[in-house]
């Protein structure tokens, strides 16, 4: 269990820094490639599952091999601009949905809408909300990524603590009122600090500033405007859910700002109630932590929680003839993705895989499994597709967003600061395209 998303919500780097001898791998040349380059960042259980993905497709094949290459995440996007800048782009790799407004504007990612014609990709057979979330309306509209796996925030609760609190663990709240309460009756406190957080936090990063994200959604704060012309849409939305976040640790008094690791701490049973995502569920399973996970509950007035899309996108070539090979072997994993999404991570995108009969009984257990699917009915709080997006994201630990969060979190800036300061540098992203 690894915590790649940190890095995955990197801002993109500039063309400008990137230099020669990036990458070492001479160019492949081909004019009827029989062989397609494959760049991954999956790292630990997830990388395993991926593994067994790419090599179902080569055992599956003999015209056309998948040579994968494993690419640190932190060097990812650094590495697939250099290359694609000297003309050694692999064909294809790992992207997620909504960051990539940069790189589409400058066409390193490849648009996809004719190759997935050409190829015969189902584009019906996606969730519309997926497909929608792949396209970037600023810069053609185009499809930008096959999603492979749909992903959102969902409650983990750990289920000895729930009976050792008297609660029934099938019955988890749906308001948050409910939540709170059984976050007190399930927190520890010695010599006036907590010990054991009914509701994992922490004083910083990544955690508390998608949870003021969630819930300032669920609240009717925007980060932006449908039409992604305006900043901050109802900041005393937003507001209000900074002083939520607040209330957990001074009001509240369920979450404490002493943990660094949340994954290790909840692994550890120093916390309760940890909402994350399906990347967790084979270290935690492998692990016997007594856990089932649950649907996000309804603080404000609408039942929202972030929404994360991976997928398989396409990088620029010297030789176009090698689009419609690398899109086949696409196509491919595409419609074979079960195994990703049952053992992976998060739901399938496909509806033939959702339906398929034995969906729910495949991978994990669904009572890990099955919130994660089943809650990306109300998953929509994703990515802004505007070059400045990394701004927007609420799930990072080092971007503007969570930097100026932090602020308030550490008692340095007042929620009404914070929040002139976000919209500031917001609306100048959205104006600047």
């Amino acid at each position: 269990m690894s915590d790649f998303k940190l890095s995955r919500r990197s801002a993109l780097a500039g063309v400008a820094a990137l230099g020669a001898g990036v990458l070492a791998r001479p160019a492949i040349v081909r004019a009827a490639p029989k062989e397609v380059v494959h760049w991954s960042w999956l790292a630990a259980s997830d990388g395993e599952v991926w593994q067994k993905c790419i090599d179902a497709f080569n055992a599956a094949h003999t015209d056309v091999q998948i040579r994968m290459e494993l690419v640190p995440e932190e060097q990812y996007t650094t590495k697939v601009l250099a290359a694609a800048a000297t003309g050694r782009a692999p064909d294809f790799g790992w992207g997620t949905a909504g960051v990539r407004a940069k790189m589409a504007k400058d066409g390193v990612v490849v648009p996809l809408d004719d190759l997935a014609k050409q190829t015969g990709l189902d584009i019906a057979d996606f969730d519309p909300f997926s497909i929608k979330a792949a396209r970037y309306p600023k810069y053609g509209n185009g499809l930008f990524l096959v999603p492979m796996d749909l992903m959102s925030l969902q409650p983990e609760v750990n289920t000895d603590h729930v009976k050792e609190a008297g609660l029934d663990p099938m019955a988890f709240p749906e308001d948050g009122a409910g939540l709170l309460d059984w976050a007190k009756k399930m927190t520890k406190t010695e010599g006036g600090k907590v010990t054991r957080s009914g509701i994992m936090m922490t004083g910083s990063g990544v955690q508390p500033t998608v949870t003021w994200g969630i819930v300032s959604a669920q609240m009717g704060f925007m980060r932006a405007s449908e039409d992604l012309k305006t900043a901050a849409v109802n900041p005393k939305a937003g507001i209000a859910a900074m002083e939520w976040v607040l209330g957990l640790f001074d009001t509240q008094k369920v979450s404490t700002r002493d943990v660094t690791d949340r994954y290790k701490a909840f692994g550890n049973g120093q916390g309760s109630i940890f909402w994350t995502g399906p990347w967790t569920l084979n270290g935690y399973v492998a692990q016997k932590l007594p856990f089932r996970t649950n649907l996000f509950p309804k603080i404000g007035d609408k039942r929202v929680t972030y929404f994360e899309e991976g997928g398989l996108e396409l990088y620029v070539q010297k030789d176009k003839g090698r689009y419609e090979a690398t899109m086949t072997a696409v196509k491919w994993l595409s419609d074979n993705s079960k195994l990703w999404t049952t053992v992976g991570r998060g739901a399938s995108p496909r509806k033939s895989i959702l339906s398929l009969p034995d969906y729910k009984t495949a991978g994990n257990d669904w009572s890990v499994r099955g919130a994660f699917v089943d809650g990306m009915s109300f998953a929509t709080e994703g990515e802004i597709p505007v070059l400045a997006g990394p701004d927007f994201t609420i799930y990072s630990g080092g971007n503007f967003l969570a930097k100026t969060l932090e602020q308030v979190w550490a008692g340095k800036a007042k929620p009404e600061e914070a929040m002139a300061q976000i919209t500031e540098k917001w609306q100048k992203g959205l104006d600047a395209g």
